[in-house]
């Protein structure tokens, strides 16, 4: 057991990725805020991914060396504004938890009072965990797709903040569904021990 605790720590003691610039596995140069892929990162806070540009100091003057760039990778300006003002860096990790918490609450109450069965809350609260799951899943692996093989899906929406939301979503109904089956987590620990 102590073994496996030790390379557990291990792992999430090493970074994932070491942070490099002007790596972008897309080629992008000069990649706006969200990014197109998430793989974002800014250091500098100039609302540009670190990895489609060039090191601060390699730069010339704060202005970013040009580079040949192929017609696929160039973004035409409205799709940066539309981009930017899709999610401005905001998720609604709150709004979403508070709205699912609310309904779970109806819910509750509605099978306490035999509005509902307790069966039929259960079963809402499973379909809508299995359903944030599998939308999450989805869109994680169409973005892993993306990164890997520099394939471009055209959806109409921001795949990366979707992927996002529906996963807070599935996070909050998770914490419903642990406590549901806390007993059997907590005999589960006690056994291993």
């Amino acid at each position: 057991m102590r073994k496996i605790i030790f390379v557990l720590l291990l792992f999430i003691m090493l970074p994932a990725n070491a942070l490099a610039w002007d790596d972008c596995p897309r080629d992008e140069i000069d990649c706006p805020y969200p990014g197109d892929c998430n793989k974002y990162v800014d250091t500098d806070n100039d609302k540009i991914c670190d990895r489609s540009q060039p090191a601060p100091e390699d730069r010339n003057d704060g202005a970013t060396i040009t580079m040949a760039v192929s017609s696929s990778s160039t973004k035409m300006p409205e799709t940066i504004a539309k981009t930017n003002n899709q999610s401005k860096g905001i998720y609604h990790l709150l709004p979403i938890s508070l709205l699912l918490l609310i309904l779970y609450a109806i819910s509750h109450i509605s099978s306490k009072k035999k509005i509902i069965s307790i069966v039929n809350h259960r079963k809402i609260w499973n379909i809508l965990l299995l359903v944030s799951f599998l939308i999450s899943g989805i869109f994680g692996i169409l973005l892993v797709i993306e990164i890997n093989f520099g394939t471009k899906f055209s959806l109409p929406f921001n795949m990366l903040f979707w992927h996002v939301e529906i996963g807070i979503a599935m996070f909050a109904i998770s914490i419903f569904h642990i406590f549901w089956h806390w007993t059997y987590f907590k005999n589960m620990i006690r056994i291993n021990k």
